[in-house]
């Protein structure tokens, strides 16, 4: 027989009504957030060229905030339990352990920022696997970074209160050419080994590997291929709730942490920031310098074959695309042939998680939109932002001559 109706799934049109999964979207939101970063890394690779300093300094500053999130010591105590023994699920008649730190995020996909699945917990090991990484494309600095922030998670879960009972090696990361990311925790008391510094996480662990073959590596995280993931103890993490998280966090980890580090590295603000924003530009243009790159996101978008490539609202449509995926709810205002405005709270495009707004969005949004009007559509076009200081800021696909157009 004939089915009564037709399934239905999550999601939102584009501007000329293409649909676009939340499958979809999430994968993109991924892959945007990693763009973004591997943008503001090369900024840090100008300001310095040493890798082993600014592999150093981005550690240093991932483990004090996300130390800082936990609060002080007393309220390091509740965060342990909501964010282990309720959040995984994790029995009461565990034992209190830095071990503990091991089951955080365990997601099996990206939600947590890579943490991975876990495929090895006893009491003296923890070893997660991952076999897809969108911030492969960053480089070696933020996988030695991810290190950083594991090691808060085990120094808060700490049984006695001390720093550093484990070494925590990514032995593997796809961002340093690898199959799979791959971290380990070894138990220092148990292994004999020495207490690490920033640089001495990407070793090799005491014991052998849990290496899955090729033929049984997974393309995509559980969450992506079936719409949820359970973790050993039985906590589910859903599609819905992870992409959240992304949406809300995932700029906070990947960007927050690390710019705080990458601006010390500059003279000063005004250097930084021009910089940031020539890095930025570039990487606008370069976007779209092929044709079959704009027919591409022509075909994603739905966009008419009648529409002439000399058209705002091509540009226009894509970024209205970005702030759909990111979650990031705006006002159509103008949608014409020879402009487009897009009214956004300020607050709602900068804050993605409101207790670390992220104002380098604008300029870094800005730069890089400006940059892809000049290869999406033509150099006739730019993206300016106005407004950025007021409630609500207003996004611009405009006509504009620049006597000093970068």
């Amino acid at each position: 027989m004939l089915k009564e109706k037709l399934e239905q799934r999550k999601c939102f049109p584009t501007a000329w009504g293409k649909l676009i999964t939340e499958e979809e979207a999430y994968r993109q939101l991924n892959r945007q957030i990693a763009a973004m970063t591997a943008n503001l890394f090369q900024v840090m690779r100008i300001f310095e060229p040493s890798w082993e300093k600014r592999t150093e300094a981005i550690c240093d500053i991932a483990n004090m905030m996300n130390m800082a999130v936990a609060g002080t010591p007393e309220e390091q105590k509740d965060y342990v339990n909501a964010s282990l023994y309720e959040a995984f699920n994790i029995p009461e008649l565990c034992e209190k352990s830095s071990w503990l730190g091991g089951i955080t995020g365990d997601s099996g996909d990206e939600w947590e920022n890579m943490a991975g699945r876990v495929v090895q917990f006893t009491r003296n090991r923890v070893e997660k696997e991952l076999d897809t990484c969108p911030w492969d494309i960053v480089g070696s600095e933020l996988c030695n970074m991810t290190t950083s922030m594991f090691t808060a998670n085990f120094d808060l879960a700490s049984s006695n209160g001390t720093e550093n009972e484990v070494a925590l090696n990514m032995c593997q990361a796809r961002g340093c050419g690898n199959k799979h990311c791959r971290v380990v925790a070894e138990r220092r008391d148990v292994y004999g080994l020495p207490k690490q510094g920033w640089l001495d996480h990407m070793q090799q662990p005491v014991d052998p590997i849990h290496d899955t073959p090729r033929e049984r590596m997974v393309k995509e995280g559980q969450c992506l291929r079936n719409g949820q993931y359970t973790q050993n103890f039985g906590e589910e993490t859903s599609l819905e709730k992870a992409y959240h998280w992304v949406a809300q966090m995932g700029w906070v980890w990947s960007i927050q942490f690390p710019m705080m580090a990458i601006k010390d590295m500059a003279p000063d603000e005004d250097e930084f920031l021009r910089v940031f924003r020539i890095v930025f530009a570039t990487a606008g243009k370069n976007q779209f310098i092929d044709p079959f790159a704009k027919e591409g996101l022509r075909s994603y978008l739905g966009v008419p074959h009648e529409m002439d490539e000399n058209d705002g609202r091509i540009l226009g449509g894509y970024i209205r695309y970005m702030l759909d995926v990111q979650q990031v709810p705006y006002e159509m205002v103008r949608w014409t042939k020879d402009e487009t405005w897009i009214k956004v709270k300020s607050e709602d495009f900068t804050a993605r998680y409101e207790m670390a707004p992220l104002d380098e969005l604008v300029d870094a949004y800005e730069a890089q939109w400006n940059g892809a009007a000049k290869t999406l559509v033509s150099p006739e076009w730019s993206c300016v932002i106005e407004d950025r200081d007021e409630e609500d800021m207003y996004i611009k696909v405009i006509r504009k001559e620049d006597l000093r157009m970068l």
